[in-house]
């Protein structure tokens, strides 16, 4: 079975960005994660609603209100 947690490198390959900025997020408490001791752990279904959540209507991948609605 998959693992729902991921670790910072999966992350940043799963968001395809550096750890440098994963770091960023963390200290501006800008993505949510969690510690297990000084190891930053994410939850897969709180990184997709936290994508969901920062995707711009008219983006690719996000749909407008009036789109969400409808569907």
């Amino acid at each position: 079975m998959p693992s729902t947690i991921l670790t910072v490198p999966e992350v940043c390959e799963y968001l395809h960005v550096s750890q440098a900025t994963v770091y960023r997020l963390l200290r501006r408490k800008n993505i949510p994660a969690f510690r297990i001791g000084k190891n930053w752990r994410f939850n897969i279904g709180e990184l997709e609603r936290w994508i969901d959540q920062e995707s711009l209507p008219g983006e690719p991948g996000g749909l407008s209100k009036e789109e969400e609605r409808k569907s």
